[in-house]
């Protein structure tokens, strides 16, 4: 087994293991986790969306909403500047990886999008889309993106 199938492995072991953990506790982890993330170099952060985007599609479609949504929450409480950061991120990589994002069950991902409150999906969807405007592969990233999921995010 390879280094990088090793990591995918671990990164989808915790995955799983914020997925069980019941809201009280996952919520304060992944807030911990987005820090850490914020913190982290470039090039670690490229690494850490890449092994989240090739362990993402291993993990259960319902336990897998389950921690979209938490850290989709969690995400609307940081700043502006850091929601870019990661919206950025997650460009970069769907563009060098697009099979990643056409693995994933992107209309159950909408629908918990849909799931969050108005003020955190208007925050988030802002971010996306003012990360979007400015960022070069823009055409790239709308194509792999289902019409359903453009309307619900404000894109169409």
């Amino acid at each position: 087994m390879s280094s990088q199938e090793n990591l995918r492995g671990a990164a989808g072991n915790i995955i799983q293991i914020l997925a069980n953990l019941p809201d009280f506790l996952r919520k304060p982890m992944l807030q911990k986790r987005l820090k850490e993330f914020f913190a982290m170099s470039e090039a670690d952060r490229q690494e850490t969306i890449s092994l989240a985007l090739s362990a993402a599609p291993t993990i259960e479609s319902t336990k897998l909403s389950i921690l979209v949504k938490t850290w989709l929450e969690v995400l609307a409480g940081f700043d502006a500047g850091q929601r870019a950061i990661i919206f950025g991120t997650y460009c970069q990589q769907i563009v060098r990886q697009p099979e990643r994002l056409q693995q994933l069950n992107l209309q159950r991902l909408t629908e918990t999008f849909l799931s969050l409150d108005d003020r955190q999906r208007e925050i988030l969807a802002d971010s996306f889309k003012e990360v979007l405007i400015s960022f070069p592969k823009r055409d790239q990233i709308l194509r792999l993106i289902p019409d359903y999921s453009k309307s619900v995010i404000g894109l169409v």
